[in-house]
């Protein structure tokens, strides 16, 4: 989360004009680092006339929403599946040295087979 919090900062410099030179900072030089539980130290330089503005932020309540927005929603925790045995390797191994048709036809599903 400290990471995403440095990163909402560095992007709403980003979104600001230098006050030098009035350009935009999206390329300006930007670094931050915690320099206390709450607080930010944020420091960038203007990369047309080489301004350079910071300070320290005191991190507000509204930040930490942004951040957390911003934080990449965890991976979907994935189906377990049995592991694969060596007699449905060998099952597999039989039908494809056989197949004759087209890669669309191996995957299309198929009705189950009723015992005889």
């Amino acid at each position: 989360m400290d990471q995403v919090i440095l990163r909402v900062l560095a992007a709403e410099v980003q979104r600001r004009r230098c006050p030098g030179c009035n350009k935009p900072l999206r390329q300006a030089d930007i670094s931050a680092h915690f320099s206390g539980v709450d607080k930010v130290q944020l420091h960038f330089r203007c990369r047309f006339c080489v301004f350079e503005g910071g300070g320290e932020i005191e991190l507000t309540p509204e930040i930490y929403e942004e951040a957390a927005r911003n934080t990449p929603a965890e991976a979907p925790e994935e189906p377990s599946a049995e592991p694969i045995s060596a007699d449905e390797m060998l099952q597999v191994h039989e039908v494809l040295a056989g197949w004759t048709s087209g890669f669309a036809e191996l995957l299309r599903p198929r009705p189950e087979r009723q015992p005889q």
